[in-house]
């Protein structure tokens, strides 16, 4: 090969001469700054969603390739890799998938349609990474125990790409490690990897996964480990290739590279798809099957002409797809929580939404009956109302099985002011040390005197069993310092007041824990704790707002661990005034994994009630009917982002003034900490 570095080799490749620059359309921002020759594929992309996902095109004498790029943080696609026990196309893939596919891709290596490679689907392992292969040492054909390359998108949707390898008998315990087990073909076999070899060994613990191999770039470098790996797929040679790998900003990029079509693109080496990788920003990438494995699919049709010149069926592929929509209906349009109406401020925001069953749904949404245009999505929002927005509302649900039509809901513009949070209410299952209960809250609007009570003796009159017998209760300071408590409530001092606002009453002596005292705007916290030793019990932290006309109660967060079976994680909350308040209600559960927490609840499922009637719930907000409005507000309420693979939970709702509970609970069997968040958007 040329002495030139691979990314001189590459750009001779593509002919990027000086001021050849592809010509790109018009007000349209790419995922990634995209490099000499490469062009935005709008023609290609007639189906793709609104925002997050991009297909980019390098056709130039001598090269084509695409490279099909998804913002992880949109939660407008989801990424689902596939297997068969027996070979199909990427395409067929798509096509028997019952979502609508925006594009699909080939994944690992197979043969006699046994996949060699990993593929993980919702935290299962499907198939794994090969765990030896045979080669020659000393003239006798011995195993190796290769750590191969895979890329992983975790729970809280961080992808990675990483060596791996499943340690023990099982397939389901999977290692990383900071570096290629050194295996070299020729040299003595190293030893079999576990928990402690290579050094820097790590539980590599994955949402979604596809293996493949060798790496092609970590760490924002090239670094090809094919000898490492033991793996030899015409590395030197110019052929198709298949490639996946994402920027340090969390955008993956799939590449198809054509080859072996004589005249029109030869392909290229590993060192060539590595440099390729670079050049689009990957800080991390792995090489997929290639050769006439190769084939990327958008929208039914091929991009790269395959290399055998037929789409080659393989046993895994890659799919990104709509993480609602399903292209059949299953059964005709069945409304399940229909949208409610409300009186809102002039000037604030508006949502609403449906949540109907069928599949392969279509929406329209009328006012006085006529269709609005453009809004045929589930959900149905305002940044800012206007006289002109009110009315009846309703909603039409349609499949090719049916039709049906919500009840209508009326929506009055007032020139009042919007509603706002009075009353905050948390109930977990808390204690002392790590099982401490901590609730945030904010006051805005400035300083504001609030009553605070932590209930456990008192539950066992509501009939809550296994209540915390004797709960502490502190206002922290922002470094955690008490600035003030109480463990025996005073009924002198706190029993009015709780009186005012509508608290229900505490037993004259019981060991409940209450004060009232006045804090300044911006962000406070009260932890409830055990204590004297008391054992974990069920416990209710309540915050009550005491002045009407001053400061104001705007958000709430509270961390706990959450279980089924009476251990669900509840917020309460109460809506005041004459208008309806738009709030954020957030169940994280998987994103806590990115602040250290190793014991995040997966797949938090967050319901909001009113009373005993549920009133909308989510699970995994990627799927909510406004989860575009609901990213966008969780920016503008300062909220911490999350990943649109992420499977956290997520409802964006106008409310009427009332009483509502959100509950976060866990999936069958599961146990872990979760935060439930509540943002005030305005």
């Amino acid at each position: 090969m040329s002495g030139r570095s691979p990314t001189l080799r590459l750009l001779a490749l593509i002919g990027a001469v000086s001021g050849f620059v592809a010509a790109q359309p018009a007000n349209v921002e790419t995922l990634i700054a995209l490099p000499p020759g490469w062009r935005l594929a709008t023609e290609r992309m007639g189906g793709f969603p609104a925002e997050g996902l991009q297909l980019y095109a390098l056709e130039v004498p001598g090269t084509r390739a695409f490279c099909l790029a998804w913002d992880t943080r949109s939660p407008a696609v989801a990424f689902k890799p596939v297997l068969s026990t027996s070979a199909r196309t990427p395409s067929q893939f798509a096509a028997a998938d019952p979502a609508v596919v925006f594009a699909a891709v080939n994944a690992g290596y197979f043969g006699s349609n046994q996949s060699f490679s990993l593929v993980q689907r919702d935290g299962v392992v499907l198939s794994p990474n090969i765990k030896s292969v045979s080669r020659t040492h000393q003239g006798a054909s011995v195993p190796y125990f290769p750590t191969r390359a895979a890329l992983g998108l975790s729970p809280a949707g961080n992808l990675t790409a990483d060596w791996i390898y499943h340690v023990g008998a099982g397939n389901a315990l999977i290692y990383s490690y900071p570096a290629p087990s050194p295996n070299r073909s020729g040299d003595a076999p190293q030893p079999v990897p576990t928990a402690a070899f290579p050094a820097g060994a790590a539980p590599w613990v994955m949402q979604h996964a596809l293996g493949g191999s060798p790496m092609l770039v970590r760490d924002g470098a090239v670094r090809i480990t094919d000898a490492e790996e033991l793996i030899d797929v015409n590395n030197t040679s110019r052929r198709p290739r298949t490639a996946a790998g994402f920027t340090p900003t969390g955008i993956l990029l799939v590449v198809a590279v054509e080859g072996d079509n004589p005249g029109v693109a030869a392909g290229m080496t590993l060192a060539e798809t590595a440099a390729l990788m670079r050049s689009l920003g990957c800080g991390s990438a792995i090489n997929l099957d290639g050769g006439g494995s190769t084939s990327l699919a958008v929208g039914g049709a091929l991009t790269v002409r395959p290399g055998d010149g037929t789409e080659r069926p393989v046993v895994s592929a890659l799919l990104l797809a709509d993480p609602v929509r399903t292209v059949a209906p299953a059964s005709s349009p069945r409304i399940i929580s229909p949208p409610w109406g409300a009186t809102v401020a002039s000037g604030s925001p508006l949502h609403l939404q449906v949540t109907a069953e069928g599949g392969a749904l279509g929406y329209q949404w009328l006012l006085e009956g006529r269709p609005i245009a453009g809004e045929t999505r589930p959900a149905f929002s305002r940044a800012r109302v206007s006289p002109a927005d009110a009315g009846e509302y309703a909603v039409s649900v349609r499949n090719a099985l049916g039709a049906v039509v919500s009840p209508p809901s009326r929506v009055v513009v007032s020139s009042g002011s919007p509603g706002e949070l009075v009353n905050l209410a948390v109930r977990a299952v808390a204690g002392a040390g790590d099982d401490t209960l901590i609730v945030g809250f904010a006051v805005r609007g400035g300083p504001e005197t609030v009553l605070a009570r932590a209930v456990g003796p008192a539950l066992a009159g509501l009939g809550v069993t296994g209540a915390l017998e004797d709960p502490r209760l502190d206002l922290l300071s922002a470094t955690g310092v008490s600035l003030e408590g109480n463990d025996e409530w005073i009924s002198t001092t706190t029993a009015p007041v709780a009186a005012r606002v509508g608290a229900f009453p505490l037993p004259p002596g019981s060991a409940d824990a209450a004060f009232v005292t006045r804090v300044a705007e911006g962000v406070h916290m009260v932890a409830a704790t055990a204590a004297r030793g008391a054992p974990r019990g069920s416990l209710l932290v309540e915050v009550y707002d005491t002045s009407p006309g001053g400061g104001s109660l705007g958000n709430l967060s509270a961390r706990s661990r959450v279980a089924g079976g009476g251990g669900e994680l509840i917020a309460g909350f109460v809506v005041r005034g004459e208008t309806a308040a738009t709030l954020l209600v957030r169940a994280v559960g998987p994103s806590l994994g990115n602040f250290g927490l190793a014991e995040a609840l997966r797949s938090p499922r967050l319901t909001l009630m009113a009373g005993a009637t549920p009133l909308a719930s989510n699970a995994g907000w990627a799927t909510a009917p406004n989860a575009i409005e609901a990213r966008r507000a969780a920016e503008r309420a300062g909220a911490f982002p999350l990943s649109g693979a992420a499977a956290d939970s997520v409802l964006l709702v106008t409310l009427p003034p009332g009483a509502y509970t959100a509950v976060i609970a866990p999936p069958e069997g599961a146990t872990g900490v979760a935060l439930v968040e509540l943002y005030e958007i305005r």
